[in-house]
């Protein structure tokens, strides 16, 4: 019996080994290459925005990060840094809540709930069929500053507050 399972535990392991890369990627993940997109809007650092990438050719391995006070979104795939080489479309997004209340938790702690949630970016930039934003990404990576246009705030939806 301990021979069964210890050839069936090798048969799983060499199977995981032959689906990832030494460093746990995926064998299909496509190389990634350092990449980094500055937001700013009316020409300031626009913090706390989602930055992805989209391509016109749909891959399972897309691009993300969140901007931090300087604007700048390090993108990353899948949880791992850098961004498949191509041509993208580059969606933008800042989501946030007003009119929240405060409650205490059953822990003593407080917490923000309710209110009613915003964009505040134009939402032509959230489309890849709208967005006028672009970048490549070569196998030297990419570092590019995106400007977003004027401050808005959109309603997108109001969240009960029990």
């Amino acid at each position: 019996m301990r021979t069964f399972l210890f050839l069936a535990l090798s048969a799983v392991l060499l199977i995981q080994a032959g689906c990832t890369r030494d460093d746990g990627r995926p064998k299909d993940m496509p190389n990634l290459y350092a990449t980094s997109i500055t937001i700013t809007q009316e020409g300031k650092p626009l913090e706390g925005a989602t930055v992805s990438l989209s391509s016109a050719t749909p891959s399972q391995y897309s691009a993300s990060g969140i901007t931090d006070a300087s604007g700048v979104a390090v993108l990353r795939t899948y949880g791992f840094d850098g961004a498949p080489a191509g041509e993208y479309t580059v969606l933008v997004n800042k989501i946030g809540a007003e009119n929240q209340r405060e409650v205490t938790t059953f822990e003593g702690a407080t917490d923000r709930v309710g209110g009613d949630s915003y964009n505040y970016v134009d939402p032509i930039f959230s489309k890849r069929d709208t967005s006028t934003l672009n970048i490549t990404v070569t196998n030297k990576g990419a570092k590019e500053t995106l400007d977003v246009g004027e401050a808005v705030r959109v309603f997108l939806f109001a969240n009960p507050t029990n």
